[in-house]
This record gives C-alpha cells, sequence and structure tokens, in this order.
C-alpha cells in the first residue's frame, strides 16, 4: 500500500507545474503579507489559475466575487474576461480594499472591474436577476448560504459558482463539528449536495472547493 504523500509536497508539486503569476500578482502577493500579514486568506497559484480559466471556457462576460481581499482572484479572472466583459467584487473592509483598488488601477485589465465597498449581500441585491455568467464566493463562512442563494438568483442558466475553503481547514471532517465556520461550512456543503436546482462537483484544491452549476 503506497503511503500517504505530504500536503506540501503535493502543494509544492502543483505549483511547479502551473502557469507563473505576471509580475504584477507577484507585486501584490509581497504586498499582502507585508500589509496584511494574512496571506493565507488569498487563494493560491493554482487555485487562482484555476478560476482563470474556467473563465475562460466558460465565455463569462460578466463575474461577480465575494470576497476581494486584496485583489488577487479579480486580477486573475478580470485577465480572462473579454474586452467588454466586467467583474463587480465586493469588499467589506476597506483597507483591504484600498490595496486591491491600488492594483486594479495598475493593471491593464483593472477598467473592467468594478468595486463595491460594503457589506456583500448588499452589493448583490443591487445586481439584476438571470445575467451573471460566474460567481466566486470567498468571504466570511456565515454567510455561504445566503450569497449561494443571491449567486443563483443573479446567474444565468448554466451560470457557475465557484465556493472556496469547503474544507474550512480540515476542520469539516472532525465530528463533532466545534468550530463554528466548519458548522457553517458543512451545512453550506449539505444544502448545495441535496439542492436539485445545480449540478456539483467538489474539487480537493487548496483548501477545497465546490464546483457549481445552475440548471
Amino acid at each position: 500500500m503506497m503511503k500517504p504523500i505530504p500536503t506540501d509536497v503535493i502543494t509544492a508539486y502543483i505549483e511547479e507545474h502551473t502557469d507563473p503569476l505576471p509580475p504584477l500578482l507577484k507585486d501584490l502577493v509581497r504586498e499582502t503579507r507585508l500589509q496584511t500579514g494574512r496571506l493565507n486568506w488569498s487563494i493560491g497559484r493554482a487555485e487562482g489559475k484555476l478560476l482563470q480559466m474556467i473563465v475562460a471556457i466558460s465565455n463569462a462576460r460578466q463575474v461577480v466575487e465575494v470576497g476581494t481581499f486584496t485583489g488577487f482572484s479579480a486580477l486573475l479572472m478580470a485577465e480572462a474576461l473579454p474586452t467588454d466583459g466586467r467583474l463587480i467584487t465586493c469588499e467589506s473592509e476597506a483597507s483591504f480594499a484600498r490595496i486591491a483598488q491600488s492594483y486594479f488601477d495598475r493593471s491593464p485589465h483593472g477598467n473592467k472591474i468594478r468595486l463595491e465597498l460594503g457589506p456583500a449581500i448588499e452589493s448583490l441585491a443591487r445586481i439584476p436577476d438571470g445575467g451573471t455568467d460566474f460567481v466566486f464566493i470567498d468571504a466570511d463562512k456565515s454567510g455561504y448560504e445566503d450569497y449561494y442563494e443571491e449567486a443563483l438568483r443573479i446567474l444565468k442558466a448554466g451560470g457557475l459558482v465557484v465556493a472556496d475553503n469547503v474544507f474550512w481547514r480540515g476542520k469539516v471532517f472532525i465530528t463533532p463539528l466545534k468550530n463554528e465556520n466548519a458548522r457553517a461550512i458543512a451545512a453550506f456543503n449539505d444544502k448545495v449536495m441535496r439542492d436539485p436546482r445545480v449540478e456539483k462537483v467538489m474539487l480537493a484544491v487548496r483548501d477545497g472547493c465546490y464546483l457549481i452549476r445552475k440548471r
């Protein structure tokens, strides 16, 4: 029987075999580490490139992101959009939004991005029904179920959702669930699994991603 391969070995191998980041995003990674001390809140290179590829191959024209943080994922997804595409990204923390906007301003794809500062659920409520192609959810875990319902409202038929952190640092696998965020994520995962409105597949990418397609 093969011995389990350590997660850090797998992660390093994946990174080595994934396209490199452009210089602007390397700068953003460094600034995120220095300014926030929370680089682990940002999605990694492999997950970012996965999102970028999903946007590209789905021919998305409108993307909505719940949880900007410092803008890493938004910049990768915006690059995959056509010149007249747009990305609406929602962030509640002003200090993170300032960093993100400064990098959007430096990017050749930044003109496709509109940053909405404030509670995400309020920003989502202003988006019309059925006009969005792709939604990425990576924000407060207690809000996932509400964000998901809004995602289904604004998505076109056949539109896609990716929800991040669906393993919640491995804590969803530990029973009984004691961590508040793990309980919220587990409830979200179960809700999606039971939902006949969507097709779904869970992926073991980084901290777990749920790829969901609206029927």
